[in-house]
């Protein structure tokens, strides 16, 4: 009976998403056709992907608040380099990905130097939102290659692009964070960061790899933003980052480390969709109270049933 207990224990933060989730879908119908699932995957691509990514550093005890500021200078950096130097679309592309490779090293540089993370990309996030807004210029880059913007629209085997790629990133970050020893030092570091250098784990070069590869997938982020938009601006998605996070909490990752599971950042990322679209038609202030008072609540029954399943296995093993 005990075990039965912790394992309900455990999963509750899925159980309260998904209710959440089905609750949104049975009131909202518009959620019951296909056509409205492949809109919420072009709109929330980008928070998707960054969540997913931001999943690994918060198992590790981590954070990084500036990831929406890194997908919004990397595609200003494609703009610029588009537009301002004259490169083809495939080289800017490819600038702007190294822009947000080059901005997540700048974070794990200063995580690694002993900066808390939530310090050092609090201060990054301004950091690189005024760097887009100066390089970006009085007037937004636009009017990219048709073909460049149809990317976007493009389907195979009758799946949108960007679910495809959701799909694939999910697969990528399950495999490396349950099934590789990547994930093995990531939970182990976010339990016990003194025990885990005690056991061998390479501390600093693990972390400058996560907060990287962060950087780069917000480039990626980047190059979405320019398609959806058909144009680098440098004042639009001001709250991806908080969107990202909120995705990760909902699904039930501890934002103090060392507990969670990818599965859960993914139907995360649906609820949230689902939630704030289903909420479209409430005014906007209400619309943010509410939204915000879930996401808290969820936030806080996580933790606890977090400890509660961890006193749960102390007593199973005693």
């Amino acid at each position: 009976m005990n075990g039965l207990t912790h394992r309900l224990v455990q999963y509750t933060p899925w159980l309260l998403a998904g209710c959440i989730l089905l609750l949104v879908v049975l009131c909202v119908p518009a959620f019951q056709g296909p056509g409205y699932w492949e809109l919420l995957g072009r709109q929330y691509f980008p928070a998707a992907v960054l969540a997913l990514t931001l999943t690994p550093i918060m198992l590790t005890g981590g954070i990084d608040l500036s990831v929406g500021s890194v997908s919004v200078f990397a595609s200003v950096v494609i703009g610029a380099l588009w537009r301002d130097a004259g490169l083809p679309i495939e080289f800017a592309v490819a600038g702007g990905l190294l822009a947000g490779l080059l901005a997540g090293l700048c974070n794990g540089a200063l995580v690694v130097a002993g900066v808390m993370p939530l310090v050092a990309t609090l201060a990054t996030r301004e950091l690189f939102r005024g760097l887009a807004l100066t390089l970006s210029g009085d007037t937004a880059a636009s009017r990219f290659p048709p073909e460049f913007v149809a990317f976007w629209q493009r389907s195979f085997l009758g799946v949108p692009l960007p679910w495809l790629g959701i799909a694939a990133l999910f697969v990528l970050t399950h495999l490396a964070v349950h099934h590789t020893w990547i994930g093995r030092m990531v939970y182990a570091l976010g339990a016990n960061e003194q025990a885990a250098r005690f056991a061998g784990v390479p501390v600093r070069r693990l972390k400058l790899g996560l907060y990287a590869w962060c950087g780069l997938m917000g480039g990626l982020c980047g190059w979405s933003l320019v398609m959806q938009y058909n144009a680098a601006k440098a004042d639009v998605e001001k709250y991806l980052d908080l969107l990202a996070i909120a995705c990760v909490v909902m699904g039930g990752i501890r934002i103090t480390g060392g507990g969670g599971h990818v599965g859960g950042t993914l139907l995360g990322i649906i609820t949230v969709a689902a939630l704030l679209t289903g909420m479209g038609s409430i005014a906007s202030t209400w619309r943010d109270t509410l939204t915000g008072a879930i996401l808290v609540a969820v936030a806080v029954v996580n933790e606890a049933t977090a400890r509660w399943a961890a006193r749960l296995q102390t007593t199973l093993k005693s």
